[in-house]
Parts: C-alpha cells; structure tokens; sequence
C-alpha cells in the first residue's frame, strides 16, 4: 500500500525568513542538475501559506533524471541561426533543455514522421526567464520553432503574494520534412501563495512556493483530403515549485493534471545528490565503456543517440562532464584531468541514462 506522505502544518519558528528570488537563482548555460523522482505519487501539494514549514523528508526516490542546460553553442545550426547570437534580441536564448513537456506520441499520432526529442530555448534576464521557441528532432533532423508570443516563466523580482500571467503562442512547420504544420497556446497564471522552509532528503532550505496554472490547446494540420486540422486534447495543468535562492532548480517541483474535473498527481521529483543506485537502477541500454581500467581517454558506445556524458566520484560530486547535442558526440571522454581513483560514469541517451563504475589508472 502506498503511504500518504502528509505535510507538518502550519509551524511558527525562528532561524527562517521570507526570501525574494531573482534570477541568480535560475538555470544558467552549462548546469547539469539531478532530481530525483518518485513512483508514490500521494503527497499533499496543497497546504500552504506564509512562514510554512513544509516537510518532505520522508520522500522515498524510486530513480534520478539529470536535468541539462546546454549553452548555445551546442545548438544545431539552424537553431543557432534562430536563437543565438545573431537572433533579434527578443529571440536571443541564453540556454536550451531537452523537454517533457510536449507530448511526443500524440504530436507524431497522425503524421507518417517520427519525433524523437524536443528542447525549449530559454532567454534569461534580469527582469524574466521567457521561453522562446523550440526545436522539434524529426527523422533526425532539428527543426526549430519561434514562439510568435513569448511566454513568461518567472518574473524578476519574485516575492510572496506576487501573481503574474503569460501566454505563449508557436507555429511549426515541418517543411521540407513532412508537409504539415503544429500550433500551440498557452495560458500560464503564477501564484507565489507561500514562503517559509522546506525539507526534503537533499535539506532544508528557506523557500518561495510558486503555483503555475497552465491550460494549453494544440493542433495539427495535415494533408488529407485537401487539408485537415486536427485538435490534441491537452488537459489542464499545475505545477507546484518550491524554490530556493542560489539552487538553479526547484527543491522539490509537483505535477498535476485535471481531468474530469479532479486534480491528479502526475510527477513528483525534488533537488538531490547523485546517488549510483538509482542510475544504476534505470532503464537498461546496450552500452559499452572502454577499456576499464582507463588512463587518458574512455570510449563510449551506444545503441542510442548519446546525450551526455558525466563523471562523478565515489561520493557523488560531478567532477567531469561533456555535453553532446544530437550527433556531435565523437565516441570517446578525456580522462586526462582526473587523479587515478574509482569513478561513476553516467551517460544519458535518448532512451534514457545509464551508469558504469570504472576504475583510472
């Protein structure tokens, strides 16, 4: 039987105090972040307030994901072209992510295509994180999209009690690859409706909670029988952030869907330590690093699109990483800057990551 993990209530204490987020306390290029995420989705995501004290140390992971923020200069070309330096600077990206987001299976149920990824490009600023386009990985090929109307994420700066609403409007079409066009609307309403200290299994942190209410209508066309648009149902949303100053990702983040009219728990995952066991445990990959023991060079093979590349130590610290995007990875790691020890190296695909434990001489 799943165990409903309860929140303490509502706590007068001292030693915590209300904090204002800017965006030094977001994402940056280069960040790769871990979160661990749970398969017990009974938690109270509700219970807020001011001077809260949320406790979530009993939450149990089941497994970890890396979270990746890749620099432009990563970016395909064509994205490049769109978002980077050269973009007009309403469209000038600081970073991009892959994304869960979207739903791949009924973005490509009706188009004879296959989709294999998608990655938000972000724009950070003092004043706002905005997301302003995305690109769409079809029969290999990256296709990006700019948003027409930009949706804001966060406003800066972010206090209790503020409230803040976006829309986000983005047309793709996937031309020359399959002759047919997405659009997707977006309406986000944001609520910072608590402040106090939070606690999970990665520590106890003064926090803002952020409620962002998202409801979002898409569609496709394609062409059949001269012309067809096809609506994908998408469901409302919320997501329910914790945040910290100075952790670049949330404490703990909480999804749900409405469906029918009753919310739903969908995702859970918090902020966390690199923790082998749960890599290890995650969705097996044919995959092969060599030679083992390794001196100044590891070779990676794989039977899906390498992503990234992390090293860490016996401890859990991430003390080498390569980012990769979509084919650029050239099969192999410098190991040169390492000291001779046991190392974990994780490797994330787009079927999912995986870890190995070498040894450097």
């Amino acid at each position: 039987m799943n165990k409903l993990l309860l929140l303490s209530g509502l706590v007068s204490f001292t030693g915590f105090g209300q904090i204002s987020l800017t965006s030094a306390s977001f994402p940056v290029a280069n960040d790769e972040l871990i979160m661990s995420t749970l398969l017990d989705l009974q938690i109270d995501y509700a219970s807020t307030g001011a001077n809260y004290n949320w406790d979530f140390s009993g939450l149990t992971p089941s497994g970890q994901r890396f979270v990746n923020y890749y620099p432009m200069a990563d970016a395909s070309t064509l994205s490049g072209f769109f978002f980077g330096a050269f973009a007009a600077a309403p469209y000038k990206a600081s970073y991009f992510s892959p994304s869960t987001d979207l739903p791949l299976e009924q973005l490509t149920a009706n188009l004879p295509v296959t989709l294999s990824g998608i990655s938000g490009f972000s724009k950070s600023a003092p004043e706002a994180v905005t997301m302003v386009g995305w690109e769409f990985l079809i029969n290999g090929t990256g296709i990006p999209a700019k948003s027409d109307t930009i949706e804001t994420r966060y406003e800066f700066p972010l206090d209790y009690g503020d409230s803040y609403a976006s829309r986000g409007y983005t047309k793709l079409n996937m031309t020359p690859i399959y002759e047919a066009q997405w659009i997707q609307h977006r309406q986000r309403e944001s609520d910072v409706d608590g402040w106090g200290s939070i606690t999970t299994p990665y520590g106890t942190f003064d926090a803002l909670r952020i409620h962002h209410r998202i409801n979002e209508s898409d569609s496709f066309y394609i062409p059949v029988n001269g012309g067809t648009w096809i609506p994908v149902p998408v469901p409302e949303s919320h997501e329910y952030e914790w945040r910290a100053a100075g952790q670049h990702e949330a404490i703990l983040r909480i999804k749900t869907s409405v469906v029918l009219g009753t919310e739903t728990v969908t995702a859970v995952e918090y902020r966390d330590w690199f923790n082998p066991a749960l890599a290890l445990a995650e969705k097996e990959i044919v995959l092969e690093i060599y030679p083992n023991p390794a001196t100044d060079k590891l070779s990676i093979n794989s039977d899906a699109e390498i992503l990234s590349v992390g090293i860490f130590s016996q401890t859990g610290q991430l003390v080498s990483t390569s980012y990769t995007h979509l084919s650029d990875f050239n099969g192999s790691v410098d190991l040169s800057d390492l000291d001779a020890g046991m190392y974990y190296v994780t490797v994330k695909t787009e079927k999912g990551s995986l870890t190995r434990l070498i040894a450097i001489q």
